[in-house]
């Protein structure tokens, strides 16, 4: 393996000068995104979903170091109906601070196109849902893979007491941001979140490489020493495979001036709490992905709209 030094990535390249002054602590994100109905019959998502969270478990159970951070109520729901047990193993794992819940939203959503109200119900059915099988709300927001963000989004996220957003579409090649990690307000003087654009992906599909390690480590705001690198297998399901772990250790030293630790978004926004107030300050929606895509397609949006107008 060769160090950070004798790897030197073109344009996403933090200077070996800084690393050297500065220890930076990269916090490894064990993950595995999952769009239950993206291009299949729910029941394969339902599948995914299982399997995915069985296998989490499985890499807790052997690794005791490891954390695993999950999202999204539809999946914990389905998990409860079906395999009671797998059920209890996560309940177990949440109770011992290994398993993370991030987001808390029923699903991860389209960000852009819902209504305020549609909005506020899908997250007000995930807090009641958290609250009542693990008595927890997360303060972490966390839409990693929706393809750009409102500017009502802020308020909507306060008003339901989460102060902390995890995103990465528009990435870097879309939407120019003066860091990795910057305070977002929608509007001037509106309410505010700490957030945290995800470097190159929010998985490891293809194996852990330097590079993708070394991209997080890219426009981290001066001061800063901390940054998140998203780990795990599938765009659509999956999690941290003994690969992707024994590739973790076997380099936990091979990154001049970094230290590798596996963790959560939770420990993660912690550690840089008191750098805050000197995060640089981004006002207005983040957009564009993806123009012109299969999420603007019109039959699904008008369903979308009238069942919202139904519901309300």
């Amino acid at each position: 393996m060769q160090s950070a030094r004798e790897n030197e990535i073109s344009g996403r390249r933090t200077p070996i000068l800084f690393l050297l002054l500065t220890m930076i602590t990269v916090h490894f994100i064990a993950n595995a995104h999952l769009d239950p109905i993206w291009l299949w019959p729910w029941q394969a998502g339902l599948d995914a979903a299982l399997t995915t969270c069985r296998s989490a478990c499985d890499r807790l159970d052997a690794h005791p170091d490891l954390l695993f951070t999950r999202g999204e109520a539809w999946v914990y729901h389905q998990i409860e109906r079906i395999d009671p047990p797998l059920f209890q193993r996560i309940r177990a794992f949440v109770s011992e601070g290994r398993w993370s819940i991030v987001n808390g939203w029923w699903i991860q959503p389209d960000c852009n196109l819902p209504s305020g109200f549609a909005m506020r119900k899908q997250i007000d059915l995930g807090r009641r849902y958290f609250r009542d099988r693990f008595g927890q709300f997360p303060r972490v927001a966390y839409n990693v893979d929706t393809f750009g963000h409102a500017a009502t989004l802020p308020g909507l996220l306060r008003e339901a007491g989460q102060d902390r957003y995890v995103m990465m579409r528009p990435q870097e090649h879309e939407m120019k941001l003066p860091a990795r990690l910057f305070r977002w307000r929608g509007y001037d003087n509106g309410p505010e979140v700490v957030t945290f654009r995800i470097a190159d992906a929010y998985n490891s599909t293809h194996g852990m490489t330097a590079e993708h390690v070394q991209a997080s480590l890219s426009d981290l705001p001066a001061g800063v020493q901390h940054t998140m690198c998203f780990i795990g297998v599938g765009d659509h399901g999956g999690r941290p495979t003994e690969e992707h772990l024994r590739w973790c250790r076997k380099n936990e030293n091979s990154f001049d001036g970094c230290r590798l630790v596996f963790s959560s978004p939770d420990r993660f926004f912690d550690a840089i709490s008191s750098h805050v107030d000197s995060l640089p300050l981004v006002t207005g929606e983040l957009q564009m992905h993806a123009i012109g895509c299969y999420s603007v397609h019109r039959q699904v949006k008008t369903a979308v709209r009238q069942a919202e107008h139904l519901l309300f």
